[in-house]
């Protein structure tokens, strides 16, 4: 079973919260044979939504189950403001992500000369204290691109058990799910999030995923989920997680 709940209808705000938008990305969603498409756009883009029209799109493709969500930035600081923002609608999940460390948008490239300002060991610790902090919330039953911060290909100098082994073990005490998030073969590092030897220790350590494209415009929805899978399955897992109404579902895959 093929899903994806990580695609962005509006993108970076590059195109409007259409039916005809809709549209185009459902048809691509069946052509590559998913099951179910979760729309998560980014919370800044929350007014920019029209979120009746899902119902309106899943009356239109009753051949494929359509969720809606949102991506919600993480910040320590802000914690009411995201509660604020995740019960504003009845979403079907909402996924937590981590993006910035203090007001540092590590992701995006024009700031990608601000990891020659930090111990990269140190750096990891950091943000994985941030990721696991928006899992321990409880706000988010999906984490999105759990080793995103490797995104330029800085890496840690520490050994994998040793940078993400306590994190996982502490992650999979919340119940979370995370992403297998194919965006990743499209950035400069060039590797899935997670990497396939953290999705075994994700495995090992029994913390559930799904499945996901990252998604900023139709033609990428459901892109390489297969591919995805296929890694997931040698790692041992045979389940995905799939979300409705709030709440985590288990599929055989």
């Amino acid at each position: 079973m093929l899903v994806d709940y990580h695609v962005h209808a509006v993108g970076h705000g590059a195109r409007e919260h259409t039916l005809e938008n809709l549209k185009e990305y459902i048809e691509y969603a069946i052509e590559r044979n998913l099951k179910e498409i979760g729309f998560a756009d980014h919370d800044r883009y929350l007014s920019d939504l029209n979120l009746d029209l899902y119902q309106e799109l899943q009356k239109m493709y009753p051949q494929i189950n359509i969720r809606v969500g949102l991506e919600i930035d993480y910040f320590p600081d802000k914690l009411e403001e995201i509660k604020k923002i995740r019960y504003s609608y009845p979403f079907d999940y909402c996924i937590g992500s981590v993006h910035y460390i203090g007001e540092w948008m590590f992701d995006a490239d024009k700031f990608k000369e601000r990891f020659n300002e930090w111990d990269i060991d140190e750096l990891y610790a950091k943000y994985l204290s941030l990721v696991l902090a928006s899992a321990q919330t409880g706000l988010f039953p999906l984490i999105g691109h759990t080793d995103l911060l490797k995104i330029f290909g800085h890496r840690p100098t520490k050994s994998l058990e040793t940078t993400f082994g306590p994190f996982l073990r502490e992650l999979a005490k919340t119940g979370v799910v995370i992403e297998l998030n194919t965006n990743g073969w499209y950035k400069p590092v060039g590797e899935l999030y997670p990497s396939p030897q953290l999705i075994e220790m994700c495995f090992n350590a029994d913390i559930p995923i799904t499945l996901s494209s990252d998604a900023h415009q139709a033609d990428q929805v459901g892109r390489d989920v297969d591919k995805a899978l296929n890694i997931a399955k040698k790692a041992g897992y045979r389940k995905i997680a799939t979300f409705a109404k709030g709440k985590v579902y288990f599929v055989e895959v």
